[in-house]
């Protein structure tokens, strides 16, 4: 026989679909006549304090909590999980945040701040429950007669702001006292209002504590107020029959990827954009509102949000925000279904009206913009250092100063996602643009750059093998310098000259085009180099003497070359066809700038080298067997990783 397992509670009774924790024990502790602390302790789940439950419950009970509430309540171990969030971690993903990893908006470990303070700040969920009043009468059943409706779970979760079978905004205070039902105690979440008042209540009455006659024997008493009646407190009155019908629509597609499971066969899924982008765009309107104003739907879906967020604003500006606990403000749900429903319906029109990435980014670069010009910047770094943004979020939300991913003192997270979706990899980029590729796409962009003087080929050309890193590795322009061996001091220097030829002629936005294009030619190569390995490979080569020989072979003034430089000449010239990088940036010419001989007259000569009014003779010929040898040099040797050896010996000329 199997075993029987112990009852400890006398009576006990099954939960009702969707039913929450608290909205369990509070039906449970009515039909015993116990308090609902009492029924906690009974059941295991209690730490022992008088008036606190444990808020960490309502998302999951600890696998030994949740056996022995399943043995001594007389439910299953499904069961009781089932009265948890943790049931719905599936499909809304911001319930997987856990206390004591890192913040969800800093990242930093050891969140410091309540429960309710750290999960509603990632819009994980609400303590205190919103609520149906309709919900709340229940069915005809005997036992929903007498005990009421659920307290349903998914009225804990920030996003459920609507009762869809009902047609009704969901309700968040008592219409007595007028406070929100299971108000925190001492400012710490809990369960259940006040558990071990042994004032008998019914489950679908107010447990908030209000002044009573003022003796010493009843200074406060508990409200009592029916929750399932109707009253003059409506919160459909706050929006208009049209915006009612947005609202409910609305969340009756947040219900289909809530719960899947529930929906009509027939209903068809919401189609382009997900719960994940919904709320960060929220929190962006949030973070930059009046600036998303015209998202609203209707002016009166405008003012809801701006009671919520207008108030927060002020309350930062006048007490900047050094702290989670009071950033938390700008992160939270509102907590009045209307204003919810509003802020998440006008985040949904921003996503409507962004079928692809270019779309997102045009409708969210200027609300972080604006983010970034007027919220306060302890916010900026808390929201876009977060490291949960989707790819396209993240590169529409990262903030750009001329045409680049912007470099300040902190390195935001957004900034770390590619800005493009590519092909090509950063190693795979030359850090200083070749001719060819400048030629066939630059050339006419450079006719039209005003103030262009002798040295803007080459700012274009470092500018845009800077503009590829951050398309195939993200960050910002000084890690691209780094990612692609360019001193971030040049590359400084490249882009604060060209700000100031381009001016405010909008070349900018043409740049990004142009390497836009650039960037699709890359992706369609059937075969790219890798040019970080081959920097990797020649940073300590020197040109072979016989090598050098045989390409100066029947070259005018090869024999001048020679007797000045060297085989120098043929290195740095060989280095640079090969690396496709600027010649001033050749490892053995900083080798030789650190020794006792100056470089001046070599630098003199290989700018002739690179001077298109120079490429005749004997200089053109060199550089066109230069080409070739660089060509083979890479090929046989630094492609595939090792160190290049005299290339000579495989073929001596060059011609």
């Amino acid at each position: 026989m199997s075993e029987v397992r112990r009852r400890v509670l006398a009576r006990s009774m099954d939960p009702l679909p969707e039913e929450s924790l608290p909205g369990y024990l509070l039906r449970l502790a009515y039909r015993l006549g116990r308090s609902p602390g009492r029924i906690a302790e009974l059941c295991g789940i209690s730490d022992g304090r008088q008036r606190r439950l444990v808020a960490d419950h309502l998302l999951e009970l600890p696998a030994d909590t949740a056996t022995a509430f399943a043995q001594e309540s007389g439910l299953s171990e499904a069961e009781v999980r089932g009265l948890a969030l943790m049931r719905y971690a599936r499909t809304y993903p911001a319930l997987r945040v856990k206390r004591g990893a890192e913040s969800p908006q800093t990242g930093r470990k050891g969140y410091f701040g309540s429960v309710s303070h750290f999960y509603s700040a990632s819009w994980s969920v609400n303590f205190s429950s919103r609520y149906c009043p309709d919900c709340l009468v229940g069915d005809s059943s005997a036992v929903q007669v007498a005990y009421g409706g659920a307290w349903s779970l998914r009225w804990h979760l920030p996003v459920v702001f609507a009762c869809s079978q009902h047609q009704r905004l969901l309700d968040v205070r008592c219409p007595s006292c007028r406070k929100p039902i299971n108000q925190s105690y001492a400012g710490r979440a809990t369960l259940i209002t006040q558990p071990s008042n042994s004032v008998r209540l019914h489950p679908v009455q107010c447990r908030n504590t209000v002044p009573g006659s003022g003796d010493r024997v009843s200074r406060v008493r508990l409200c009592g107020a029916r929750l399932d009646q109707p009253t003059d407190h409506d919160v459909q009155t706050q929006v208009s029959p049209a915006d009612h019908a947005h609202l409910i629509e609305l969340q009756r597609q947040l219900d289909q990827l809530l719960f899947p499971a529930a929906a009509s066969v027939d209903e068809e899924q919401p189609r382009g954009w997900t719960i994940q982008e919904l709320i960060p765009i929220a929190q962006l309107l949030t973070l930059s509102w009046p600036a998303g104003r015209n998202l609203a739907p209707s002016d009166g879906l405008a003012s809801l949000i701006d009671e919520y967020a207008a108030p927060i604003h002020a309350h930062l500006l006048k007490a900047p925000a050094r702290r989670n606990a009071q950033l938390r403000l700008l992160w939270s749900a509102p907590q009045d279904s209307a204003q919810c429903g509003a802020l998440l319906l006008s985040a949904k029109a921003l996503l409507d009206e962004a079928p692809d990435e270019a779309a997102l980014r045009e409708r969210v670069r200027p609300l972080a913009q604006f983010a970034f010009e007027n919220a306060p910047a302890s916010a900026c770094r808390s929201f876009f250092s977060r490291p949960d943004f989707s790819p396209g979020l993240a590169r529409a939300m990262a903030r750009r100063v001329h045409g680049f991913y912007a470099a300040g003192p902190l390195e935001y997270a957004t900034l770390r996602v590619p800005s493009r979706a590519c092909r090509f990899t950063v190693e795979e980029v030359p850090s200083h643009l070749p001719t060819s590729w400048y030629d066939k796409y630059f050339g006419d962009f450079a006719a039209h750059v005003p103030l262009a003087n002798l040295y803007t080929v080459r700012h274009l050309r470092r500018a845009a093998s800077l503009k590829l890193a951050e398309m195939a590795a993200g960050g910002s322009w000084r890690n691209c310098a780094e990612a692609l061996d360019i001193p971030v001091g040049q590359a400084h220097s490249a882009l604060v000259k060209l700000r100031h030829q381009f001016g405010d002629s909008g070349l900018w936005t043409r740049f990004e085009d142009v390497t836009e294009a650039l960037a699709h030619h890359l992706d369609v190569l059937p075969e790219r180099i890798n040019y970080a390995r081959r920097r990797r490979a020649l940073a300590e080569w020197q040109m072979p003497d016989e090598d050098w020989t045989a390409l100066c072979s029947d070259v005018r003034q090869a024999d001048r070359f020679t007797a000045q430089y060297g085989t120098t000449l043929g290195t740095v010239l060989a280095w640079t066809e090969a690396t496709q990088a600027d010649y001033h940036l050749c490892p053995l010419l900083d080798r030789m700038r650190s020794g006792p001989t100056g470089i001046a007259r070599l630098i003199d000569e290989l700018s002739a080298f690179f001077t298109p009014a120079n490429h005749r003779g004997g200089r053109l010929e060199l550089r066109h067997r230069i080409a070739r040898y660089a060509a083979r040099l890479g090929e046989e040797d630094g492609d595939r990783g090792g160190l290049p050896v005299a290339v000579a010996q495989r073929n001596s000329r060059w011609a």
